[in-house]
């Protein structure tokens, strides 16, 4: 019985120094961070602030991925609150910042713009604002909508004081308002 046990324990010990070599003569390639397809940083529920020409800018991300120059972004939530009641808002589910070229890119993006009690809405699929612009450019069109207009662009390009213009063609209707005579 005493004979067993040894062997048991003989054979036991023998498997975990071949395991334990094992791991260790691991290559390192089999370990490196790009082949693990790892970010080199991640930030999870990300909050900052920001005052851009008398706009206050909060911005809300679920996650930020850092890889190499390149920053992924995860649920993004936005809002701006200017003077004159002016309010801005915007959701993004994903959204990429390329650092070297201090150039945002959001996707299926929607939003906001009121101005005192007149409130628009829009959807693009996708938008693009470099670092210091004042603009917000939709390459691939844009959808506006008011209780009196809606506007479609193909590449429309609007301005953080609200105006907007469109290259490639748009339309836009309006609805008069109804006479209460």
């Amino acid at each position: 019985m005493k004979r067993i046990g040894f062997v048991v324990f003989l054979t036991l010990l023998f498997l975990m120094g071949w395991f334990a070599v094992r791991d260790v003569s691991l290559e390192l390639d089999h370990l490196t961070v790009e082949k693990a397809n790892l970010p080199d940083m991640s930030l999870e529920k990300v909050e900052f602030q920001r005052e851009v020409e008398g706009v206050e800018w909060t911005a809300t991300i679920e996650r930020a991925e850092r890889r190499g120059k390149e920053i992924r972004l995860l649920s993004l939530d936005i809002a701006g609150i200017g003077s004159e009641k002016q309010r801005w808002s915007l959701q993004a589910p994903t959204g990429l910042f390329l650092e070297e070229r201090g150039k945002a890119v959001l996707s299926d993006v929607r939003g906001s713009v009121a101005t005192g009690e007149s409130v628009a809405y829009f959807e693009a699929p996708e938008a693009e604002w470099s670092e210091g612009a004042t603009e917000v450019l939709f390459v691939d069109g844009a959808a506006f909508r008011r209780s009196d207009f809606y506007f479609e662009g193909n590449s429309v390009r609007v301005s953080f004081s609200g105006v907007f213009s469109a290259e490639k063609g748009a339309s836009f209707t309006w609805i008069m308002p109804e006479n209460t005579e």
